[in-house]
Parts: structure tokens; C-alpha cells; sequence
């Protein structure tokens, strides 16, 4: 048994003199006072210098901000390269349209399994790894000329997409906390980033449209890029007044050369996967974790909800992250159909009219980083959800009036509204409802992959088979629907959810320095 005495002394011994640092960074000796430093109040550059957990923090952040670019590089890589694609396959249009689906389904598999390996694996190497699947399946899609070699490249190229959005979003809520609201509008504004960019890149690399003609042997070059396949027609050429000859004109795709716009892809993804494997690196040489996180403990939390209550609130907000993405997959997808097929517009018109939805969307997201700031996510939802069926109302109305100088208005309204809407649900979630934990952001991303893959075939239904308004019934009533499931989630929280106050603790940074520790039981023999 051990003396009192021996274990006083092995306490002493186990007791170290803590260094801390002062507001330049320099240390403090023990026997100076210690003081608490609110770095939270520095500017940007200041804190930078002097908190370094802080900077440790924003440098892992912007690292996931070029991931995130490299995603939506890549999502926004398969629209206007899939007439090529087909090309290179040879694979009529609704075959080739598998490729969206199984991606999709890849998606799913990535999601749910990113969430369970989040909470289980290095964190580190679950970002490093997916990105890493993502660049390569992405540098070796344009390659593959069997088309069930492609669609296993688009799976695995999915479960990459899935096991990042999973890992990267629940990674930056556990950074950042209370003080990740404009981290997280401004993660997801880089996911957008890079879906305008990446089009702009391809452009250049399509095939062009080429029409042969076969009684002289040469070939006319048209610039057209729309054109999704092969078509043959025959072109009557008037040679005078009463004579009339007949070509035969074949109008045929060009070589592509959208493998290099696919290398560049490659290489970006590459660049965004070798960060993580270098922090990962130093971590394992260092022999030692850094806590990363932040502090949990400087706001109200929510208290721990029991099994029956955190069930039902997980079901209302898959739910409402479901019917959203619904909304905002479908409106982006199907807009340019519903402005030809309705509105009786032409194929350039509606594509202006979908890059007016993108670029009000993108701005949305851009404005959101600062009025994050301002305002609580839930204030943020309320306004939003309220706006965006306010635009499918108008939209609705002018649609029906044929009152086409104000869809545009609408149009627009719509891509602002539902540009914060994902991003504030998992910050409202993680400061008002319950931890954003790896399998929690497993679950919604499962939810909106399950919006995507539902809705087309629902909505391609009742406009094919009734009419094309339909595209605005049916979002109006899902944009309904969706301010109803945050509203009685609201209510739930109001009426259920208690908040507990901890201390807040001293803003500074503790190191350890192995030189100044010295046992207590030596300065008092001193």
C-alpha cells in the first residue's frame, strides 16, 4: 500500500508549471499572473499572428475551401462535357443519362459511409482519400470508351463526392462552432465557385458540330455546342430560278478533345487531396494530436434531447433538407425545359435564364458570408423559406399571365433564396438542436442526394404526360411543404430544447515547455 506521504510526492511530481503566452506570443515565466486574452476581438491579420490554434484552424479551413472548389469543379465538369461523353461511348441520350444516376446512387453510398468513418477514422485521411478518389476517377473518365467502364468510374466517382461533402462539412462545424456561421456560407459559396468556373474551362475542348458534305467531300464547320448527338438531315440548296440541286449535308460532331479540360480537373483535385495527407504527415511524425476543435463551452448549448425527441427531430430535418434540395436540384434542372416548352423561348434565351439563376445564387451565397454575422441562422431561415415561396408564387402568377418581361424577376428571386438555405440548416442544427456529428452529416447529405434522384422522375412525369407548368406546381407545393417541416422543427425547439450556460473559459493558449517544468517538490527543497 502506498504511504500519504509517497503519494503527496508522486503528485508533486506529476504537477508541472504551465507556460502561457501574452498578446504578442511571447511566454510567460510561472511566476508571472496570468491573464485572459479575448483574441476574438483582434482583427484577422493580429490573430493570425498571435492565436495559434486559431491559425491553425483557418489554414486546415482554407484547405477545405480548395477541396470544396475541386467538388464543384467536378460537378459542374459533367454538364457540358456529357454530349462528349456520348460521343465517346457511343450511347443514345437516354442510356448515357445513367451516368448522372449512378453517380447519384455512388453519392448516397459515399455519404452514409463518410458519415460512420468520420466518426472512426482519421479525419484527415477520410478528406485526403475521397478527394484522391475524386481526382483520379475524374482523370480517367474521358479514357474509358466501354460505357459499363464509365459508369463504375462515375459509382466510385460518387462515393469520393459523398465521403468529402460528408467529412468536409461536419469537419468545419467541429472547427469552427459558434464562430463557423460565415465559414460555413463561405465553404459552400467555393462549392459554387468552381461549378461557374469549370464550364468556362471546358467550353474551349468540346467538339464542334460539323456538316459534311458528301456530293463534294468537304465539311462546313458550325459553331453550334448545344446539340446533344449525331443528326442527319438533308439540306436543299437552290443553285437558280428553275433549277434546283440537292446535297446531301451530314451533320456530325468533331473530334473532342475534353480530355485535356479533364486533366486539368485531375490535377486541381490532386492539388486540394495532398494538403490533408501533409497535416496528416506531420501529425503521425510529431507523434502527437492537436486539439483543433473549437471551444463548445463560450455559448448556450443545447441540452442532451432524449432517444424519442432526437428522433423525431432527426426525421422533421431529414425531411426538410430532402424537400429543399429537391426544390433547388430540380428548379436548376429543369428550368431551361420549362422555359422552351411553357414560355415557348428558345434554347439560348432559357440557358441566359439558368445562368441568371446561377449567378443569383452564387451571390446569395457570397452575401451570405456577411450576413451570417449579423444574424442567427434561424432568423436567416425564416427569411429565406418565406422569400422562396414568395418567388414560386410570383413566378406562378406570371407564368400564367405569360408576363414574361417579369420572370426573370422571379427567377433570380428564387436562385437568392435558396442559396443559404443548406448551409444554415447544419449551423442552426449544431448550435439550437443537437451536435453535428460525422453520421448526422451523413444523414442530410443522404437526404439531398434522395431529393435529386426522386424528383426529376417525378416532375419529368406530370410534364410530360399533363403540362409544363407542372415545374412551378410542383415546386411551389414542395417550397410550402419545406417552410412547414422548419416551422414545426422551430416550434419543437422553442417548446423542448433547453439551453445550459457553462463558464466561459480563459481565451488563451496553454504550452507546455519542457525546459521550465520543474516539479514542486524541487523548488520547495530549493
Amino acid at each position: 500500500m502506498t504511504k500519504p506521504d509517497d503519494q503527496a510526492n508522486q503528485n508533486d511530481e506529476d504537477t508541472k508549471d504551465l507556460v502561457l503566452r501574452n498578446d504578442d506570443g511571447e511566454m510567460k515565466g510561472p511566476d508571472e499572473k496570468m491573464e485572459s486574452v479575448n483574441y476574438k476581438n483582434y482583427s484577422l491579420c493580429k490573430r493570425l499572428k498571435v492565436d495559434h490554434p486559431f491559425r491553425r484552424r483557418f489554414i486546415h479551413t482554407v484547405w477545405l475551401f480548395w477541396a470544396f472548389v475541386g467538388l464543384g469543379w467536378m460537378v459542374g465538369l459533367m454538364g457540358p462535357s456529357f454530349p462528349d461523353l456520348r460521343l465517346i461511348v457511343n450511347q443514345e441520350l437516354d442510356t448515357a443519362s445513367w451516368l448522372f444516376t449512378i453517380f447519384s446512387i455512388g453519392y448516397l453510398i459515399g455519404s452514409f459511409f463518410g458519415g460512420i468513418l468520420y466518426d472512426r477514422f482519421n479525419k484527415l485521411l477520410l478528406i485526403a482519400f475521397s478527394t484522391l478518389i475524386m481526382a483520379v476517377t475524374t482523370g480517367v473518365l474521358p479514357w474509358c470508351k466501354w460505357f459499363p467502364l464509365m459508369m463504375v468510374v462515375r459509382f466510385i466517382s460518387g462515393i469520393g463526392a459523398g465521403g468529402l461533402d460528408t467529412g468536409g462539412n461536419a469537419d468545419l462545424v467541429s472547427l469552427w462552432d459558434e464562430e463557423g456561421r460565415p465559414y460555413m456560407q463561405a465553404l459552400h459559396f467555393c462549392f459554387g465557385f468552381g461549378g461557374i468556373i469549370s464550364p468556362l474551362v471546358t467550353e474551349p475542348f468540346l467538339a464542334q458540330k460539323e456538316c459534311l458534305d458528301v456530293d463534294r467531300n468537304r465539311t462546313g464547320i458550325l459553331s453550334d455546342h448545344t446539340l446533344p448527338g449525331i443528326i442527319n438531315e438533308s439540306v436543299a440548296m437552290t443553285t437558280d430560278a428553275t433549277k434546283i440541286s440537292t446535297s446531301t449535308c451530314e451533320e456530325v460532331y468533331g473530334e473532342t478533345y475534353i480530355h485535356y479540360s479533364y486533366l486539368i480537373s485531375f490535377f486541381i483535385l490532386l492539388s486540394s487531396s495532398m494538403p490533408f495527407f501533409i497535416m496528416y504527415l506531420k501529425m503521425v511524425c510529431r507523434n502527437k494530436t492537436r486539439h483543433m476543435a473549437a471551444d463548445k463551452s463560450e455559448i448556450p448549448r443545447p441540452d442532451k434531447l432524449p432517444f424519442k425527441l432526437k428522433v423525431v427531430f432527426l426525421i422533421l430535418l431529414f425531411g426538410f433538407m430532402m424537400t429543399y434540395c429537391a426544390v433547388e436540384d430540380t428548379f436548376a434542372g429543369f428550368l431551361a425545359t420549362f422555359c422552351i416548352n411553357y414560355l415557348g423561348w428558345s434554347k439560348g434565351t432559357s440557358s441566359f435564364a439558368t445562368s441568371t439563376y446561377w449567378a443569383s445564387f452564387s451571390f446569395g451565397r457570397f452575401s451570405g458570408i456577411f450576413l451570417i454575422k449579423v444574424f442567427k441562422p434561424v432568423q436567416l431561415l425564416w427569411v429565406y423559406c418565406l422569400a422562396l415561396m414568395s418567388a414560386f408564387v410570383g413566378l406562378l402568377i406570371v407564368a400564367l399571365t405569360f408576363t414574361t418581361e417579369l420572370v426573370w424577376m422571379f427567377i433570380a428571386l428564387a436562385g437568392f433564396s435558396m442559396s443559404i438555405i443548406f448551409p444554415c440548416i447544419f449551423t442552426w442544427t449544431e448550435e439550437s438542436i443537437l451536435k453535428v456529428t460525422g453520421k448526422i452529416s451523413s444523414m442530410f447529405l443522404i437526404a439531398a442526394s434522395g431529393g435529386l434522384m426522386l424528383n426529376p422522375l417525378l416532375l419529368g412525369y406530370l410534364m410530360d404526360n399533363f403540362s409544363p407548368i407542372w415545374f412551378v406546381y410542383l415546386l411551389l407545393i414542395q417550397s410550402v411543404v419545406c417552410f412547414s417541416l422548419f416551422l414545426t422543427v422551430f416550434i419543437l425547439v422553442r417548446k423542448y430544447i433547453n439551453f445550459t450556460s457553462l463558464p466561459k473559459p480563459l481565451d488563451i493558449e496553454i504550452v507546455i515547455s519542457e525546459q521550465e517544468m520543474v516539479p514542486l517538490s524541487e523548488k520547495k527543497e530549493e
